[in-house]
């Protein structure tokens, strides 16, 4: 009867775990990103972006950078975005992708910056930078 009980319980466990793990890919179908490099030394001094759409492209963002070789992306369906804070005269500084969504023919892409804020932290020159892959769509905003 104990053990019947247990399997029971486990069943019911599990139906709801799979209950949601479904319910959050639909809410996340089209919007997914990955982060190929993201660092806190060796950006662009200035803050900018940059839309890539072929491979020569990434392979010269990666060697400037001093990257090693670029990973291989598909460009027939993949775009890479690349966020660039800028010099910065202390640590405790970040730029990120927060989220990206589709919306027919643009991409969004929406920024994380996080600042020190009044904390300690490191006092040294960085250059935070974040490079991602996104959806491929004719027109990208970077906000």
């Amino acid at each position: 009867m104990k053990r019947l009980l247990q399997l029971g319980l486990m069943a019911v466990l599990l139906s709801s775990c799979s209950i949601n793990v479904l319910n959050n890919m639909n809410a996340s179908v089209g919007t997914t990103f990955e982060v190929l490099k993201q660092e806190v030394y060796g950006g662009w001094d200035d803050e900018s972006n940059l839309i890539i759409s072929k491979q020569s492209e990434l392979d010269k963002l990666y060697k400037e950078l001093n990257q090693g070789d670029a990973p291989k992306i598909n460009f027939e369906t993949n775009k890479v975005v690349a966020l660039f804070m800028g010099q910065k005269r202390t640590g405790g500084y970040s730029i990120s992708v927060r989220k990206i969504t589709v919306n027919g023919n643009t991409t969004t892409v929406s920024v994380k910056r996080s600042t020190p804020e009044g904390n300690m932290v490191t006092m040294a020159l960085t250059a935070p930078y974040c490079i991602a892959i996104i959806p491929n769509t004719e027109k990208v905003v970077v906000e």
